[in-house]
């Protein structure tokens, strides 16, 4: 596994959210998410998304799996209708920084996880995020920049 991994604590994220139920619909979640946010200035150059999993595809039927698609915000903001406000509590994390194809998603976070058993770590009772540096769909070779998060005890 190519990744620079770290111990990190990170802030209280707060987040504006579609949630997706099922992996073949998170890429419409996140264009109505775009489209909300565009208008109300929210999509700036240094914005990011994120991806946090409900559930677990180890666990979980992919076409059942539980996901909301994210913009992480950096101000107050009014939401309605599928659009919801979410936080990611402040805590410890064990963060993978990965530069991924599409394809290698499941190994990576596979990898991290055998990393986090294999270094003596436990998994907090929150939800696993990603949160991505670029959109992979505008690099040259699809390649995603993207940390993942799990939170430890």
């Amino acid at each position: 596994m190519n990744a620079n991994i770290e111990i990190k604590e990170i802030p209280t994220l707060e987040l504006a959210f579609i949630t997706q139920i099922g992996h073949e619909g998170l890429g419409n979640a996140y264009a109505k998410l775009i489209q909300w946010a565009a208008p109300k200035g929210l999509l700036k150059e240094d914005s990011k998304m994120a991806t946090i999993y409900h559930d677990s595809f180890k666990i979980t039927d992919p076409d059942k799996v539980r996901m909301s698609a994210c913009l992480i915000l950096n101000e107050k903001t009014e939401v309605s209708g599928e659009i919801g406000l979410t936080t990611i509590e402040k805590g410890k994390f064990i963060v993978g920084h990965f530069e991924i194809g599409i394809h290698e998603f499941e190994k990576s976070w596979t990898g991290l996880f055998i990393w986090m058993n294999e270094n003596g770590y436990k998994k907090a009772e929150r939800n696993p995020f990603e949160i991505y540096h670029n959109n992979f769909n505008e690099h040259p070779e699809k390649i995603a920049i993207v940390d993942f998060y799990i939170p430890i005890e």
